[in-house]
């Protein structure tokens, strides 16, 4: 392992950060809804955003008679059962929207024939960062969770903050960020989409692991350019490389942000495909599930 440019990282001037204006919360029926809510509305209170709430209804599909083929009246009865429950929903997420003390507005969008986490992501693409809980234990919970993340990486076009069950509100805007860099596309979005949070932070570690040489870096000078792109945004980062000897990318990572006491973890998401990556493994995945403390994906 060797460590570069130990300078800590500043806060940017007033005014001068990207515009962190829109923030969209994917509520999704999970016992982390709150914290997510919760956590956004930090983020809203620090950056003067508005908060949009996305209450996802999914409707199943009528049932048709085998002789009529008319849509069997009990069904219609469940839809407007589901829609007065999501109504009270709203009443109370308003409630404690109002009760953060940050603007904001609580929709219902329903999922008729589309899958409800195609519907969320569409939703999220006029916002700047969409947020989404990740539950603790349950397998279902974690199921479901992924695939509204997994939509909302692939199809919103937006970066997706992913917020564990036991995240305090009070560590975001994150003080100390580290930066899960590798020379692609993604983590090269992820940079660029977390930059607000990035000029606002007291530290910024850039973690490379196993990096390649190529024909703008060497070994010698690993993370000088990324270093200096944040420089010219007010940030300094730290540059560490770590050489992974057969141990999962994600758990180095994971290791370098507790070492850092790190509040945020900025990721590329999905740098092979989403089915690969979950099947059979991989640093999105292994972040996804394990890390005790946010993660802000692009992809």
């Amino acid at each position: 392992m060797s460590s570069l440019a130990t300078a800590p990282s500043h806060t940017s001037p007033a005014g001068s950060h990207q515009a962190l204006r829109d923030i969209a919360v994917v509520v999704s029926r999970l016992p982390a809804d709150l914290t997510s809510l919760t956590v956004a509305a930090s983020l809203a209170r620090r950056y003067g955003a508005e908060l949009d709430v996305v209450q996802v209804l999914p409707l199943p599909l009528p049932v048709a008679d085998a002789w009529s083929f008319v849509p069997d009246p009990a069904c219609m009865e469940w839809y407007v059962e589901l829609r007065e429950q999501a109504a009270r929903q709203s009443v109370e997420l308003q409630r404690r929207l109002d009760s953060l003390g940050v603007a904001g507005h609580v929709r219902v969008v329903e999922s008729f024939y589309d899958a409800p986490t195609g519907v969320a992501a569409a939703a999220a693409r006029h916002a700047d960062l969409s947020v989404i809980a990740r539950p603790a234990d349950a397998p279902a919970d974690a199921s479901r969770a992924h695939g509204y993340f997994s939509s909302l990486l692939l199809e919103s076009g937006r970066p997706v903050l992913m917020v564990p069950s036991a995240t305090e509100a009070s560590t975001l805007p994150p003080r100390h960020v580290v930066i899960a860099w590798a020379d692609t596309s993604e983590a090269t979005r992820a940079v660029h989409d977390a930059m607000p949070l990035l000029q606002t932070a007291e530290t910024v570690d850039i973690v490379m692991v196993d990096p390649v040489e190529n024909a703008i870096e060497n070994a010698a000078t690993f993370g000088a350019a990324l270093s200096a792109h944040l420089g010219r945004h007010g940030v300094t980062p730290r540059v560490i490389v770590d050489k992974s000897r057969g141990r999962p990318i994600s758990r180095i990572i994971l290791d370098r942000a507790s070492r850092a006491r790190a509040q945020l973890i900025v990721a590329g998401g999905y740098g092979h495909s989403r089915m690969r990556e979950w099947v059979i493994g991989g640093t999105t995945r292994g972040l996804f599930l394990d890390s005790p403390i946010p993660v802000l994906f692009s992809h």
